[in-house]
């Protein structure tokens, strides 16, 4: 595992709200890779033994294990980036070298950005890239505006790749995936007939607002996107992140309400090696498709991830990528979804069952793990929260509620780190 593991949610105080506007997710992203937010003050910390409790004037809506960044303070050491320990409803607990100390002064408190940098955007555009550039050197491109071929009051997608090289926001000449040679365009500008729903438009998509007609858990990207709120949460480290968004509104009713895909963009450890988890076909946006099985983590006979380079370090070839080849392994799990199914008899004492996703290239090669995210090994009730934090042997976790593929509710863990 890389450096910090950072995360970061829609129930926070000011949080970046994800809805049925073109260029909100990317300002999700924006949010929590480049600027931080929610910052709030507080006015007294409590250090005893190398423990502080710092005490809002209200609810803070902050969560255990994130990470705050504190400013403000005439002590210089509490000047710093802090992982929450323990806390109610208007204190946090968090470790700090101080001696034993009463501290009153007003202390600003926000949520602390991954640290990734964005050298180039415009509006509704951005190219990102990982805090730790010796690990993961690449480019994530990020085009959430509305194709003009797209009719606007439809579902919400950005078009996402992996790029090489990068010069500036319209620099998509270089080495990038998905990536066709015949139409090396493929993934970026549209084709077809203006709002006949017969267009192509994109190949790798981060969708994030749609309707539920059918209250099934499917999604159509021709229907028109249900206005109002969707909960995410974005997880990441200095190399890789993951954003996992709802794609109709909290407010409604509907049976899958609360489950999220999971999109994501790293590398693997030690590797030169690239990915990107996304919404992968291209088709006309009118197809009549299974809303969420063309995503990377829709099961394992059909997601794959969107690799740049296989391990020997060639690049993936041809119009489309092998699904075959690039199918990932989900561990222990024998139904091929996560989260959906009690794969081994339970025993309550034990916890939440998970292991690793693993992966290989186009050529078969092994490629290690997937960076932080984890195969859940047991059904998941629909009745509990979309997201629930705990701790087990030290280390930290999310359990998300996540769609697998229409009617196969499931749920993703995501570690945390060492506490």
């Amino acid at each position: 595992m890389a450096g910090k593991v950072k995360w970061f949610s829609s129930e926070n105080t000011n949080a970046p709200e994800l809805n049925n506007n073109w260029g909100s997710l990317l300002n999700v992203i924006k949010s929590c890779l480049i600027d931080g937010f929610g910052a709030q003050a507080f006015h007294s910390i409590e250090v005893s033994n190398g423990v502080a409790i710092a005490a809002f004037p209200s609810n803070h809506n902050l969560q255990m294990f994130q990470w705050i960044e504190l400013s403000g303070s005439s002590q210089t050491v509490l000047n710093g980036e802090f992982k929450i320990l323990g806390l109610t409803s208007n204190t946090i607990e968090f470790l700090v070298d101080l001696p034993d100390q009463t501290i009153t002064e007003t202390i600003t408190c926000r949520l602390a950005p991954l640290g990734w940098a964005m050298p180039f955007s415009d509006t509704g555009r951005a190219v990102f890239q990982a805090k730790n550039t010796s690990n993961n050197p690449y480019f994530l491109r990020v085009d959430d505006t509305c194709d003009p071929l797209h009719t606007p009051t439809r579902a919400k997608f950005a078009k996402v790749g992996i790029l090489e090289s990068c010069t500036g926001i319209d620099d998509i000449s270089g080495n990038q995936a998905p990536f066709d040679p015949a139409l090396p365009t493929k993934n970026w500008i549209g084709t077809g007939s203006e709002g006949s729903g017969l267009s192509y438009i994109g190949w790798a998509r981060w969708v994030y607002a749609t309707i539920d007609s059918s209250n099934n858990g499917s999604v159509a990207l021709t229907g028109v996107a249900i206005d109002g709120t969707r909960g995410w949460v974005l997880v990441g480290d200095d190399e890789s992140f993951y954003i996992l968004p709802t794609t109709i509104p909290d407010r409604l009713t509907a049976t899958y309400k609360g489950y999220s895909v999971c999109y994501g963009f790293g590398v693997f450890e030690g590797k030169d090696c690239p990915f990107l988890l996304a919404r992968h076909d291209y088709s006309t946006i009118s197809t009549g498709i299974q809303a969420y099985s063309e995503h990377s983590l829709s099961g394992s006979n059909i997601g794959y991830l969107i690799l740049l380079k296989n391990r020997n370090g060639s690049y993936v070839k041809g119009g489309t990528i092998n699904a075959n080849n690039t199918r990932l392994s989900y561990g222990l799990g024998t139904s091929g979804y996560t989260g959906y199914t009690n794969e081994y008899v339970k025993n309550d004492e034990d916890g939440i069952y998970h292991c690793n996703f693993h992966a290989r290239d186009a050529l078969n090669y092994y490629l290690g793990v997937i960076p932080l995210l984890r195969v859940v090994l047991s059904a998941t009730a629909q009745s509990q929260p979309s997201t629930q934090i705990y701790s087990e042997n030290g280390r930290a976790y999310i359990q998300r509620k996540h769609m697998n593929g229409e009617t196969r509710a499931g749920s993703i863990v995501i570690d945390l780190g060492e506490i």
